[in-house]
């Protein structure tokens, strides 16, 4: 029996900081366009290259809360699932479920850095997914992957049925941007969804930044909770009664990749803790915090002490009721 077992692509992630980029910005802010000169040669710093997505970035870090975790995938015959190999089991993280298909390509992005924020080119490699047999586990997180998920859904839909396992999610740009019946099929069966701003308002269809509005609009769609996490202004917690607000956590910033899914490993890490929703928005708050002091999804990633270690010695970092 497994904690939890996540789903979605590994990827290779390629970092790179951009020196001499033009920040070109609309004049309705906050829209702004990153441009490079056509046809020129630009010097970049390649910071590195990791193992990441979403899938993978959870499980490792619900390993380092000493959970029993695995990662449902599809990758290529190619250095990057050795290396992904390689980076789950030094991590403690269960490669049984990731299938390998020769003739395919493993997922890549490039994550582009400009004074510290992030434009990420990402592939969206089509594979055939399938949900294992006879998967034990207390917690499914579904994540981003690439054309070709419907079957899966379907799939994880009739599990929850059966099992009723707890599932958390937050759908990759593929899903949210065909918003397939499949998907709000999927809705009715999560404990909780994890969206940021404009997710949240792509899925709704609503342009308005109030927070309550699409906690709303989305607890409606089937979710028991909605959690909106909002850059810089912090992150939300809806079940449908309570509306919940967490500053972000105190902390350096470096690079913001990653920040998403650290907060959605907090969250739920302090749920399996035995947590209430407002103390698991403080776990995926200094998660993130964590997270974005360094260039990548995994090496900030906390162990469940170090989280608590951390609120101790900020005991005036509440949530509050909005």
């Amino acid at each position: 029996m497994f904690d939890l077992v996540t789903v979605g692509d590994i990827k290779l992630d390629t970092f790179v900081v951009l020196d001499e980029a033009n920040l070109q910005c609309s004049l309705k802010m906050p829209d702004c366009l990153l441009c490079l000169e056509y046809g020129a040669k630009i010097p970049v710093e390649v910071v590195d290259s990791q193992i990441a997505g979403s899938a993978p970035n959870v499980a490792v870090g619900m390993s380092r809360m000493e959970k029993k975790t695995a990662v449902v995938s599809v990758m290529g015959v190619d250095s990057t699932r050795q290396l992904a190999l390689e980076v789950l089991k030094r991590e403690k993280v269960s490669t049984k479920y990731i299938e390998v298909v020769k003739g395919e390509q493993s997922a890549y992005s490039v994550v582009l850095n400009f004074k510290g924020d992030k434009t990420i080119l990402a592939s969206q490699i089509k594979h055939t997914y399938h949900f294992p047999l006879n998967l034990q586990t207390r917690w499914l997180y579904i994540s981003e992957m690439g054309i070709g998920y419907e079957k899966l859904f379907r799939s994880v839909i009739k599990y929850a049925k059966m099992d009723g396992v707890y599932i958390g999610m937050n759908p990759g740009s593929i899903q949210i941007h065909e918003r397939k019946p499949v998907l709000f099929d999927l809705f009715k069966q999560l404990y909780v969804l994890f969206v940021n701003l404009e997710e949240a308002q792509h899925l709704t269809g609503l342009r308005t930044v109030e927070v309550h509005h699409l906690a709303t609009a989305l607890y409606k769609m089937g979710p028991r909770n909605v959690v909106i996490t909002d850059s810089k202004n912090g992150a939300y917690s809806f079940d449908g009664e309570e509306l919940l607000h967490c500053a972000i956590f105190p902390g350096k910033f470096v690079e913001a990749t990653g920040a998403g899914d650290s907060f959605a490993t907090g969250f739920i890490g302090a749920l399996m803790n035995g947590q209430l929703h407002d103390e698991a928005l403080r776990w995926g708050s200094v998660n993130s915090s964590s997270v974005v002091g360094f260039v990548g999804p995994q090496k900030g990633l906390l162990s469940a002490s170090q989280i608590r270690s951390r609120l101790r010695k900020t005991p005036k970092y509440r949530t509050t009721v909005m």
